[in-house]
């Protein structure tokens, strides 16, 4: 058995125990986390597939946008959550998916031949990029605008179903600002011990 296939079987593994623990978690903000590596893990099964600009797109459009923007969301919903574990669980958790994340970009840098994806003698007019934007916003246009308006209704959802009349709002006294002085914001605490 080659590295790539060990890769393979290791990545594949981390995404399937990463699914099971999503369902399982209480909390939605160690929810969003393990999305995180799910879809960390599924970039780098691109990368294997000689795919490394969906790999690219899958780290930067839903790692770096779509999943920020969920993260916000729950961290502006300021949800109670119950905080029963230990500090040191949550280092030895995180110690040991930094080592898999880690060992996996390792073995994707090191033992992946990048060289074999591009052969100038076949580069042709059109690539891998505009073939998938071709399609996508041409014959998936319908899917892609759908599944842009369920994100943004579930995101809407997320905020009307956490709202309820006894939370503060959060709004600013223009009145109360204009009075303000000096006096009013500072005040000083001479320490008796000096």
């Amino acid at each position: 058995m080659d590295i790539l296939t060990i890769l393979f079987y290791l990545v594949t593994s981390v995404i399937i125990l990463s699914s099971i623990s999503l369902i399982i978690v209480n909390n939605t903000v160690h929810a969003a986390l393990l999305l995180v590596l799910i879809f960390f893990n599924s970039a780098i099964l691109w990368l294997l597939l000689k795919a490394e600009f969906l790999a690219i797109i899958l780290v930067l459009v839903y790692v770096g946008a779509v999943l920020v923007l969920f993260l916000f969301v729950i961290m502006l919903l300021d949800m109670p959550v119950k905080k029963n574990i230990s500090k040191k669980l949550y280092l030895l958790f995180s110690t040991i998916i930094s080592i898999i994340m880690f060992s996996e970009l390792y073995m994707v840098i090191f033992f992946h031949d990048f060289s074999e994806s591009i052969n100038i003698n076949t580069i042709s007019e059109s690539n891998n990029t505009y073939e998938i934007g071709l399609l996508l916003f041409t014959e998936y246009i319908f899917s892609f605008e759908v599944t842009a308006f369920i994100l943004l209704v579930a995101i809407i959802a997320a905020i009307a179903i956490n709202m309820n009349e006894k939370q503060r709002a959060l709004r600013q006294n223009p009145g109360k600002q204009i009075l303000e002085n000096k006096k009013s914001r500072l005040k000083i605490i001479k320490d008796k011990e000096l």
